[in-house]
């Protein structure tokens, strides 16, 4: 039987805990859409706080509360990111402790310790420890406002550089785990002949830029025009047989005080694109031959279908009590039109 358990998001104080009537999860990183349980009794959690999924032993999710509703005895939620929602000074720009030109896993443990561990502001503190997975180099931030949205650079660190968070509770610490983890897993083979499966292919939806062209701020002067290829590698060479088509371009101001290259911030922009797709798989829960709920975001998956190959990665997952398919979702655009409409006004609103 689904149960869940609410925490303090200052503290991690048991709040309240109860069982779980039904239940809609949408662990979509991209769209971040809310997730919502349905409880059998009323609650004492309120937004902003912790939530827990549990059946038996085993956690089934873990959110950052969003709505308290009694009167439905519905809480709704989103993933954990959530928590850090909030808008800051901009590091590279004013504290001297990062540079344009940056190593991702490091420059997030940066900013989130500056927003949410060393701020003085009591209210705002969280009880993290931050743990680093992998090493993601070369990462560069153009952008030189006076403010930086942590949504925004986050939601960046995946599109670009496949590095997202992750999430736990260490109830030995009392202490909120995020996890900064720079994924390279490969490997994961979904074919066709998996019970009751049935793919969406939507390869057309928010195309991204596979041309970069690097220009100097002050004067315009074109510094460097830069193409990525299909095996996600970049080259200055226009005529490549390897090109990605049709083109897509994207401008990129450059300075050159910054500390990094016109190829550095090519490739920072453009690698990561390959994946402008989407690819809707249901699979049954009955069978056994794939387990959506061990991927991770980002993992590497080869899909077989119809006698073609698709190379992806996985960037979300839903599924209710009452649905027999989990929906599994690969590639960094989206299908439902809704979650399309909210990636747009995301993207169209980031400072970059």
């Amino acid at each position: 039987m689904e149960q869940y358990r609410v925490y303090d998001r200052q503290t991690l104080d048991f709040v309240d805990g109860g069982v779980v009537r039904n239940y809609s999860i949408d662990a979509d990183y991209l769209s971040n859409n809310a997730s919502t349980l349905t409880l059998v009794d009323k609650t004492a959690a309120k937004k902003g706080d912790i939530v827990i999924g549990q059946n038996g032993m085993v956690k089934t999710f873990i959110g950052a509360i969003t709505a308290v509703d009694n009167t439905k005895r519905q809480i709704s939620f989103k993933h954990p990111k959530e928590l850090f929602a909030d808008t800051v000074l901009n590091p590279f720009k004013y504290t001297g402790t990062i540079g344009y030109k940056f190593e991702l896993t490091a420059a997030m443990e940066t900013v989130l310790t500056l927003a949410f561990i060393s701020t003085n502001d009591t209210k705002k503190k969280l009880p993290l420890i931050i743990e680093r997975h992998g090493t993601a180099s070369g990462a560069v931030w153009t952008d030189d406002g006076d403010t930086l949205n942590l949504s925004d650079f986050i939601q960046w660190a995946f599109d670009n550089h496949n590095v997202y968070l992750d999430f736990d509770i260490d109830f030995a610490t009392n202490k909120l785990v995020c996890k900064i983890v720079k994924n390279t897993m490969t490997g994961y083979i979904i074919k066709d002949n998996i019970k009751l499966s049935t793919p969406t292919f939507d390869k057309n939806e928010l195309p991204n830029y596979n041309k970069a062209v690097v220009y100097n701020k002050d004067m315009g002067a074109i510094l460097g025009t830069y193409y990525l290829l299909a095996d996600n590698t970049v080259t200055a060479s226009a005529a490549s047989a390897n090109r990605l088509l049709p083109v897509q371009t994207k401008y990129i101001s450059f300075d050159a005080d910054k500390g990094y290259t016109p190829l550095d911030v090519a490739q920072s922009e453009l690698q990561g694109n390959i994946y402008n797709h989407c690819i809707q798989y249901k699979l049954s829960k009955e069978q056994r031959l794939v387990d959506p709920l061990v991927f991770k975001y980002g993992d590497g998956v080869k899909i077989i279908y119809d006698g073609r190959e698709y190379d992806s990665i996985f960037t979300g997952l839903k599924y209710s009590s009452g649905d027999p398919y989990y929906t599994c979702y690969f590639g960094k655009t989206r299908i439902d039109f809704t979650d399309r409409l909210k990636q747009y006004i995301d993207k169209r609103y980031q400072k970059k």
